[in-house]
């Protein structure tokens, strides 16, 4: 079949034809006289148009097994062709191809997660993941607040002085690595090694100062079994930031994953950390456990997730910065939903709520009221998926922190356009 449809590609004839009357015909609900036209336009059947139109026609007569055929043909033609993909997935998975249809979500969802994501679903899925997937991505971006500070006015009003600083507006330059490798230890399932590192990079144009460079690496054996995952790592972070090498992170995070059907995965996690900060800011050294959980539900290429966990903070020094001792309550939402062929949308809020154990007014006075936080942030990203594992985004974040502790009140936008590439 394969043969006999390269053969047409190459000796097609009718070299006046074009696909504008299948289009109509198609548009017009003509779907029997659709198919006919797309079969004697021989000198078009190099046109995925055609075969998509094609295939548009016979899934609408019900005819699964042609349509299967000429969507297998747009993706012969264009590997890019999300909206053919995802079609095939709903066949696939309606007609129980369940190998073909775990392949094709695969390759849909590839460009959506990360490499730890992907390494995790394959697990959970009981596909192959001994191997190493890697992501890249180049920024260009704007923070219209990149000290996270309060207007100015306001701190002047707050300190009874004047000239206090504000907000810092800049653009900046970002790049950031992601690598995760699997090492099945059994031929599938059971016992495995896995390592994820992450590099992350920023470079602010009018406030060098709080340029940042991250470093991570995660290291840990993991368990897969029928329907579930465990990975039980620990983590190392080195941070430089404000003209410094700030903090080392030290973190235990065990996360377990069940796959509670085809669609839906609930996420079980914990977490203990301490950080160690340089001899200029010692004093915030402190150490921190949480638990979390998510819901995520996979459909079709696209998914939705709802994530909350807790984290109680305490200080390791004697003598110490204030707002160190606290609690954390965080929930997100989100959902990553493909708009059209290879233009993906992702919307993500999340909400924070912080409470201090230190006061406001002095901050430790006997009697003074508790600092209490609620930050809220949302974000939208629109991503085009181009040429092989290529995604060009834009995105718009803006964040706003209301808090009894004036200098903590703050707002900022970054807005970011940048191009990746995940393999």
């Amino acid at each position: 079949m394969k043969i006999l449809f390269l053969v047409l590609l190459v000796f097609g004839t009718n070299v006046f034809a074009d696909i504008t009357q299948v289009e109509v015909l198609y548009q017009s609900q003509m779907y029997h006289e659709a198919i006919d036209e797309a079969k004697s336009l021989t000198s078009e059947y190099s046109n995925p148009k055609l075969h998509l139109l094609w295939a548009k026609s016979a899934e609408a007569l019900g005819e699964q097994k042609e349509a299967m055929s000429a969507y297998e043909r747009v993706v012969i033609l264009d590997e890019n062709d999300t909206q053919a993909k995802l079609a095939l997935f709903k066949i696939y998975k309606n007609s129980k191809r369940d190998v073909l249809a775990k392949e094709t979500r695969e390759e849909l969802l590839r460009y959506q997660l990360t490499p730890s994501q992907r390494s995790s679903l394959n697990l959970l899925e009981a596909q192959s993941s001994d191997e190493i997937k890697a992501k890249a991505t180049l920024i260009l971006g704007h923070d219209t607040n990149i000290n996270v500070s309060a207007d100015s006015g306001v701190l002047d009003s707050y300190f009874g002085t004047l000239g206090n600083k504000g907000e810092i507006s800049t653009f900046f330059s970002r790049f950031t690595g992601n690598v995760s490798y699997v090492n099945e230890l059994e031929e599938k399932g059971g016992w495995h090694l896995r390592g994820d590192a992450e590099l992350y990079y920023q470079n602010n144009f009018d406030a060098s100062y709080y340029s940042m460079l991250v470093g991570g690496l995660k290291v840990g054996m993991g368990y897969s079994g029928e329907g579930y995952t465990l990975y039980m790592p620990i983590g190392y972070d080195k941070v430089h930031y404000l003209n410094s090498d700030l903090l080392t992170q030290i973190t235990l995070a065990p996360t377990l994953n069940v796959k509670v059907d085809k669609e839906v995965i609930l996420n079980v996690n914990a977490k203990y950390a301490t950080r160690s900060y340089d001899d200029k800011y010692k004093g915030m050294g402190d150490s921190s456990y949480g638990v979390g959980s998510g819901v995520y539900y996979l459909f079709d290429a696209n998914y939705l997730y709802s994530t909350g966990k807790y984290e109680s903070f305490s200080s390791n020094e004697t003598v110490h910065f204030s707002y160190l001792d606290k609690k954390m309550l965080t929930f997100s939402l989100g959902v990553n939903y493909n708009l059209a062929q290879g233009l993906v949308s992702k919307l993500d809020y999340r909400y924070r709520k912080a409470f201090y154990n230190d006061g406001i007014n002095p901050a430790n006075a006997a009697g003074s009221a508790k600092r209490d936080d609620d930050y809220n942030q949302v974000e939208l990203k629109l991503s085009h998926y181009f040429a092989d594992n290529f995604e060009l985004f834009f995105s718009e974040r803006y964040a706003k922190n209301s808090s009894n502790y004036i200098p903590a009140k703050y707002s900022k936008n970054i807005t970011m356009f940048g191009v990746s590439v995940n393999y």
